[in-house]
């Protein structure tokens, strides 16, 4: 019977694609010894990208034979792909049908037109083409800074970024040292949606690996380590020229099936060398101590009167822009009498902008000295303009503290007892009043001992019924990651990442109720998707996942990745479960 001898049947390239991704449909017929009018079906769900066909060794004895559909879609939701029909050794034939999830852009990249960065496109692998030749073209690390010359203690900013035209997932496997700098992060979360750029006339989605505000701690050349990535990339690998519908000349006319190939690479981003200079000896301050940047100084002292004996503190502020964090105490002529500790310091820095701009705050306390005027001298700041290139000195006014007698203990007595002796009022007034007083004490004490009464009955009932109080979601999320906590505190990575998966699992098969069966990351994502579950919520979640899957194939991991990756599981954790809260 025909029906036992051939197959026609239909398979597509992924279960699960997003919104403006594009797929391949594959028409496949096995065992046929003749077809005719074979005809792919309407596809009213889907935009037809292109269309080809893929005979394998087709002819008197039998063989196979495929034609290959590339899909797109722009909605969400699932779908079946239908069967074409064809006459197969000349019997009319169905293919059967196929499903395929189309999820919404949760990385957020579909925003321009798809045809600007063809991901799928660029990582077909046609004959003739070399895979790290297409590797070197497409997927790299960049590293950039402000200047690659500089002062010390003057600030710079260095890039590193990962630029991609392939359909890859990375990792990153070490982050690059900074040695000899003091390091401010200029990025809260790295795991941020990526974005375009364009890089030589070409579009790339790039991620960023680290941002960061250099401050050099001392002259000398020092080479920043390169950063690192592993990459899987999704290749497809064709016998099909590229931009050609036929085939190459002397290519044999039984060409394979599109095969799917997994390559793992290791990424490097060139080192970069940054050279400090000293700063300049010529008219250095002698009072000079490393500012570099452009400052202010301005000191608040307190707004009410001082007695004597009262604990006053003032604040000397230095805003502006440049290496704040690097700051010291700025010296304070103190009058005779004054006696300070140490300031207590407190930043107000942006750090998300370069160069660093803020203030910080240098608070003294002492105790008001004997009565009198005492004066603070103008309090000075050295330091060093690099746009300007000479130094320059920031100063207040001087400021004149006025200290009043203290308060005794007999002077406010004598105040109370001329507030007592106040005239003006007949005594029988006081009387009338107390009187009246009375009468409102008795009828508030019976008011009261009423609602007594009711909160006792009140108190009982509900004692008999108790309220269970649901813990925050904080609360369940860090309680979820405690086994977590304690594999990094043994540096136990394996057992680490497999709590971190446990406790993502947990939290949506309870809260949305899902199978055992239907655990894995396609059926979530999907339901998360239908759920109207933020886009960047089911992007972390993914992601985090990633990384759980890319540990078993990366050796060592320090704590600060561990640590990295718990706080961004946290943070999930807490967003999914107040979205079922």
């Amino acid at each position: 019977m025909l029906s036992a001898q051939v197959k026609f049947y239909t398979r597509v390239s992924e279960p699960s694609v997003y919104t403006r991704q594009t797929f391949q449909v594959q028409y496949i017929v096995e065992g046929a010894r003749s077809i005719r009018q074979f005809t792919i079906p309407q596809f009213k769900d889907f935009e037809v990208v292109d269309a080809f066909d893929y005979p394998l060794d087709f002819g008197n004895g039998g063989g196979s034979y495929a034609k290959v559909v590339v899909l797109i879609t722009s909605k969400k939701g699932r779908f079946t792909v239908p069967g074409a029909t064809a006459v197969l050794n000349g019997k009319y034939m169905r293919a059967s049908t196929a499903s395929i999830s189309v999820m919404p852009d949760v990385q957020g990249l579909y925003n321009i037109d798809p045809d600007d960065i063809d991901t799928e496109e660029e990582s077909v692998l046609h004959p003739g083409d070399d895979i790290t030749d297409k590797i070197a073209k497409n997927l790299f690390l960049r590293v950039e800074s402000s200047k690659n010359t500089c002062y010390v203690g003057e600030p710079l900013m260095v890039v590193y970024k990962a630029y991609s035209r392939l359909n890859a997932a990375m990792q990153v496997a070490k982050r690059p040292s900074l040695t000899g700098f003091s390091v401010m992060e200029m990025v809260d979360n790295y795991g941020g949606k990526p974005e375009i750029e364009k890089l030589n006339g070409r579009l790339y989605y790039t991620n960023l690996v680290r941002k960061v505000q250099l401050f050099p701690l001392q002259e000398g050349t020092y080479t920043l380590d390169p950063a690192e990535i592993e990459s899987l990339i999704h290749f497809i690998k064709t016998d099909k020229p590229a931009g050609k519908k036929g085939m190459l000349p002397g290519q044999s006319s039984t060409p394979m099936f599109p095969t799917a190939i997994n390559h793992r690479t290791l990424l490097r981003s060139q080192p970069l060398t940054i050279t400090v200079k000293s700063l300049p000896a010529a008219n250095q301050p002698d009072d000079f101590s490393g500012a570099v940047g452009q400052f202010n100084v301005t000191v608040k002292v307190p707004a009410t009167p001082i007695h004597k004996g009262d604990l006053v503190k003032i604040q000397v502020i230095i805003s502006g822009s440049g290496n704040l964090s690097l700051l010291t105490p700025p010296h304070v002529k103190w009058p005779k009498g004054v006696d300070t500790a140490e300031p207590s310091v407190k930043e107000d820095i942006n750090k998300y902008v370069f160069p660093l701009t803020g203030s910080k705050t240098f608070e003294y306390s002492f105790a008001a000295p004997d009565t009198g005027d005492y004066k603070i001298p103008a309090i000075h700041l050295s330091y060093y303009d690099p746009v300007d290139k000479k130094y320059k000195k920031a100063s207040n006014d001087s400021i004149i503290l006025h200290v009043l007698p203290g308060v005794t203990k007999s002077d406010a007595e004598a105040e109370a007892m001329k507030a007592q002796k106040a005239p003006g009022i007949p005594a029988h007034y006081y009387w009338f009043a107390i009187i009246v007083l009375a009468i409102i004490g008795s009828i508030v004490y019976q008011v009261i001992s009423l609602k007594k009464g009711k909160k006792k009955e009140i108190a009982k009932v509900q004692a008999a019924a108790p309220v269970q109080v649901k813990p925050s979601a904080q609360v369940m999320a860090t309680q979820l990651l405690t086994k977590a906590r304690l594999a990094i505190q043994y540096q136990q990575a394996p057992i680490f990442y497999h709590e971190i998966e446990q406790a993502l699992w947990q939290v949506v098969a309870d809260n949305w109720k899902v199978l055992p069966s239907k655990m894995n990351r396609h059926h979530i994502t999907q339901l998360l998707a239908e759920q109207q579950v933020p886009a960047y919520i089911i992007q972390s979640f993914s992601a985090i996942l990633n990384e759980c899957e890319w540990a078993l194939y990366t050796p060592g991991h320090s704590v600060s990745n561990m640590e990295a990756t718990i706080e961004k599981t946290e943070g999930l954790l807490k967003e999914l479960l107040e979205i079922k809260a």
